[in-house]
């Protein structure tokens, strides 16, 4: 068997960050066997591929000489930085255009993928695409192909790129991976006969062992942790093996950057994941499903493994920024892991998600902002207590005011997350909710807000009368992770992102500087964070009484739709 293997990313997810897992992967498998595994990037290509395109004028997208000059800026901004990605003023300016332009020709190409995959329409841009993805894929002779599928978005291009691999050469493997698969049911990733296998939760440990099976001329995998597979003689046509944590971090190197080149994210200085534990410490939250990413119990790796694999990213690629992905970390790990860089002199600034407890003690954030801490993402998600109960948050308005206090004081912003439309809560419960984001306007430096989503899995999607839930509809056979449902008070499904909608635009917007989406805005704050100092702000800002605000009434009760089954009643 061939020893080269490939693992892809494909299209359409806004390259702002690197990608993580494949790095994982292709570091310990490298580590623990003699394949060699290419980590290829086709997301971050395309994009700018579109950006060079556009530049260049030969992009499908027609500029007025003026809407030309200011993507060439835009796109300037991103990669190199300059006077502009300080100045406030012009960066939500062109951020704002940028984000326009890219989401337009997203959803033209998105289009174009779905009506290839499901209606057989092949668009010519979209199967010359899909081609010389496949082609560079095969060039250098993989055995086996593997794709990391993060988001819904790269579906249905993930899946045409891998009919074409297999059509070229039919002998390779093709293994589907990644959060965004996970979630997924197998019989919708299995309708593809083009689809080998699925690893799901974490790969690392599935997925080599895959690759010596395979090496061995194994036809059943019974035994191999996180795997999905075909098998002609079962009922469903497949078989998924029992899950398991594959790795420990005491055996897992560090992730290998290698493959990607590092000016293609769209940021003017590089900002490195890592995750210093898998799981979650507090994993209770009943809207979220995060744990599927991961097999068993939180696990964290020590305090030396973790500041290590930050000094040896600053010494192998000279990066200084980075990005904790872990789902939470404690304040007291937080410490430890700031106090061995401030003693080891490694001077770098980074960001992390947290949960707004009150064991964050002041001490405890002003050591976090010496190690380099410039801002954390809090899980606030509600202000009125029933809801944060419902949520089993374990936190209280109160505390999380002074955490938030506490945390501005020793130098560290404040960005939120907010739920809105939480099943059974009521207008004059998220009315609460915005009058403490307003009360507390001068320590709450960014929100960022969504309309409640009903995922498969989480505790509210097992047990939706609790949550004042009335059906929950079948959604068994669509590559979905989010499902529809009615609910007997409250925001239903179909109002939740206009309410979220009409806050962004007339509340929350009003928090912060340098606003932008596309998931650039976490690693562009941290720069503008660092460097404080460059930065010429538009001033005037001022937070409008939510009071004063007229949103969308609240709807509740049975949304009639007859051509849906009803898995609830």
């Amino acid at each position: 068997m061939n020893r080269q293997v490939n693992i892809a990313i494909c299209p359409f997810s806004f390259p702002a960050s690197l990608p993580l897992g494949p790095s994982i992967i292709k570091a310990f498998v490298e580590e623990h066997s003699d394949f060699k595994v290419a980590c290829v990037d086709l997301n971050a290509e395309w994009y700018n591929t579109f950006v060079d395109a556009a530049l260049a004028g030969k992009s499908f997208i027609q500029f007025t000489p003026q809407a030309h000059a200011d993507f060439t800026k835009a796109a300037a901004m991103f990669r190199q930085g300059g006077d502009v990605f300080w100045n406030e003023a012009e960066y939500l300016r062109l951020s704002r255009f940028f984000e326009s332009t890219i989401r337009k020709v997203e959803n033209v190409f998105l289009d174009g993928f779905e009506r290839a995959c499901a209606h057989g329409e092949y668009v010519p841009p979209i199967k010359a695409y899909a081609e010389h993805a496949a082609r560079k894929l095969l060039a250098n002779d993989p055995s086996v192909v593997g794709f990391s599928l993060m988001f819904r978005e790269q579906y249905m291009p993930s899946v045409l790129i891998a009919y074409y691999v297999k059509a070229l050469k039919p002998d390779v493997k093709i293994v589907f991976g990644g959060g965004y698969t996970s979630a997924c049911h197998p019989s919708v990733v299995f309708a593809n006969p083009f689809i080998d296998f699925v690893v799901f939760n974490e790969g690392e440990g599935g997925f080599l062992d895959l690759l010596q099976a395979l090496d061995r001329g194994q036809t059943r995998f019974d035994g191999i942790p996180n795997l999905i597979w075909r098998d002609a003689d079962v009922p469903d046509g497949w078989v998924k093996n029992p899950k398991s944590p594959s790795v420990d971090f005491k055996t897992q190197p560090y992730p290998d950057f290698s493959d990607y080149t590092l000016g293609s994210y769209f940021q003017p200085e590089p900002v490195f994941p890592i995750m210093s534990s898998k799981g979650c410490a507090w994993d209770k939250c009943t809207f979220c499903t995060h744990h599927r990413s991961y097999s068993g119990a939180h696990r964290a790796a020590n305090t030396d493994r973790v500041v290590g694999e930050i000094e040896h990213m600053v010494n192998t690629y000279g990066v200084k920024r980075f990005a904790f992905v872990d789902e939470m970390i404690s304040p007291g790990r937080f410490r430890r892991i700031s106090e061995d860089l401030i003693a080891k002199g490694i001077d770098i600034t980074w960001y992390a998600l947290a949960k707004p407890d009150l064991i964050y003690t002041q001490d405890v954030l002003d050591i976090m902002y010496k190690g380099g801490c410039r801002y954390l993402l809090w899980g606030v998600e509600s202000a009125n207590q029933r809801t944060i109960d419902l949520m089993d948050k374990g936190t209280t308005p109160d505390g999380v005011a002074e955490v938030l206090a506490r945390s501005t004081k020793a130098g560290i912003r404040n960005h939120l997350f907010i739920i809105v439309g939480f099943p059974s809560e009521t207008e004059r419960e998220y009315m609460e909710t915005m009058d403490f984001l307003y009360k507390n306007r001068d320590n709450v430096h960014r929100i960022l807000a969504c309309g409640f989503s009903l995922d498969n899995g989480s505790v509210i999607f097992k047990e939706p009368e609790r949550f004042g839930i009335s059906r929950i509809w079948d959604v068994s056979n669509i590559a979905t992770v989010s499902v529809k449902y009615d609910v007997v008070d409250g925001v239903g499904c179909f109002d939740t992102e206009k309410h979220a909608m009409f806050w962004k635009t007339n509340f929350f917007d009003h928090f912060e500087s340098f606003r932008g989406d596309l998931g650039l805005f976490r690693n562009h704050a941290l720069l503008h964070y660092t460097y404080e100092q460059r930065i010429k702000p538009l001033g005037n800002r001022r937070v409008p009484n939510p009071r004063k605000l007229k949103p969308p009434p609240y709807q509740s009760g049975a949304n009639t739709k007859p051509d849906r089954k009803v898995l609830t009643k």
